[in-house]
């Protein structure tokens, strides 16, 4: 134990030399979450402030009058009138208007006659904000008309809507945030380990090589799995503490920025309580011991820094798809899902966060997890020890 805590005294303190490690390990993550909720919240009400100042172009044909007066009541449409159908295609592809309402000729007649008229919207799907707007236009004239039907035809609202659907909710507003915004949460964590560990394991190893340190570090009069173990857990823990940090600075950002509703701030506090922490930061120690090890195994022959880069950087690819995937709706943690590594993660931290985890699959997570970080630091030790790949 003793030569192990001197194996990781040494690396850390050659890392912590570097400002770079220190900015990229320790500022970087800290900074990482209260900017991007900062971010969020800003560019959100910049764009929704936008869209409700944006004046749109819409042309019509043979729209009547009753609608035409719907459209001018917003002053920021800009109405062009047409007398037929025209390529509406090219128009709003070269933004001369931004969409286009065309009414049939007989228009008034399907309506008198009480029929159900066909009116073509020529749109662009891109356009949000444009196809909100044209459709709260659409939904508001659809109203009258039925209104006036149901008055002209003396019925009443009531014998039109035999259903009223009442929903009560069962489920705490804890729980649907937690199910929501729950796999954000592991893919911030999970790609911040990944970049602490990636940069921590190729200096321990290939920048070794490259300074041509590693022949003294060997020589040491210490096991090669000691040097392995502790170079591995030096690496684990620059990965797991920008996590920690990156939780603490959007516990941080949620209590200090503005603009964040109040019942959605009581709900995170609740959810981002001692226990739900815990919990979390457990399930991330073995991961970073996997990381660790698994990166040095996949470094352990690379002769520069590039080359260690080249390796390892594609494997975040097998990261990130599990990671959208527990994001996705519909997956949840289920016994089919909880030895899935990375994906375990997303969809247990989503359950902790709302507060429904089953702490027999949780436990399994962790076990799983464990597992892999053995198997990992296994194989890392089966690759440092070969002296081909580690001296040439």
């Amino acid at each position: 134990m003793r030569d192990l805590l001197i194996i990781i005294k040494k690396e850390l303190s050659e890392l912590l030399r570097d400002k770079k490690t220190i900015i990229n390990s320790i500022v970087l993550p800290t900074l990482l979450g209260p900017v991007l909720l900062f971010g969020f919240i800003k560019v959100s009400k910049i764009i929704d402030q936008n869209a409700k100042e944006k004046t749109i172009q819409i042309g019509l044909v043979n729209a009547p009058q009753n609608f035409m007066d719907i459209v001018e009541s917003d002053t920021l449409n800009q109405v062009t009138i047409y007398d037929e159908s025209i390529d509406f295609k090219t128009l709003i592809d070269e933004e001369t208007i931004q969409t286009a309402v065309v009414f049939p000729g007989d228009w008034k007649a399907q309506m008198d006659s009480l029929r159900t008229g066909a009116v073509q919207i020529y749109r662009n799907g891109t356009k949000d904000n444009v196809n909100e707007r044209v459709s709260g236009i659409m939904d508001t004239y659809a109203a009258n008309l039925k209104e006036a039907r149901m008055s002209q035809l003396d019925i009443s609202a009531e014998k039109l809507n035999p259903i009223r659907q009442d929903y009560v909710e069962v489920g705490e507003q804890k729980e649907l945030i937690g199910k929501r915004i729950g796999g954000f949460i592991p893919y911030l964590f999970i790609l911040t380990m990944w970049g602490g560990c990636l940069l921590a394991a190729i200096d321990l190893v290939t920048g070794e090589k490259e300074r041509k340190t590693i022949e003294t570090t060997l020589s040491l009069p210490v096991s090669k799995f000691t040097v392995l173990m502790g170079k591995s857990i030096v690496a684990s823990l620059l990965g797991f503490i920008p996590a920690v940090l990156n939780l603490l600075g959007i516990i941080a950002g949620l209590k200090l920025i503005d603009g964040i509703p109040d019942t959605f701030k009581a709900a995170i506090n609740e959810m981002l309580n001692f226990q739900s922490v815990a919990l979390i930061l457990l399930l991330l120690v073995p991961f970073a011991l996997f990381l660790a090890g698994f990166i040095i195994a996949l470094v352990a022959g690379a002769t520069t820094f590039k080359e260690a880069q080249s390796k390892a950087t594609p494997i975040i690819m097998v990261i990130i798809i599990p990671l959208v995937l527990a994001m996705m709706p519909g997956i949840e943690l289920s016994w089919a899902t909880v030895l899935v590594p990375v994906l375990n993660i997303g969809l247990g931290v989503k359950e902790i966060m709302a507060g429904t985890i089953d702490m027999l699959q949780y436990f399994t997570i962790l076990a799983s997890l464990i597992a892999f970080a053995v198997l990992a630091v296994y194989f890392s030790y089966k690759r440092f020890s070969d002296e081909n790949a580690i001296l040439k």
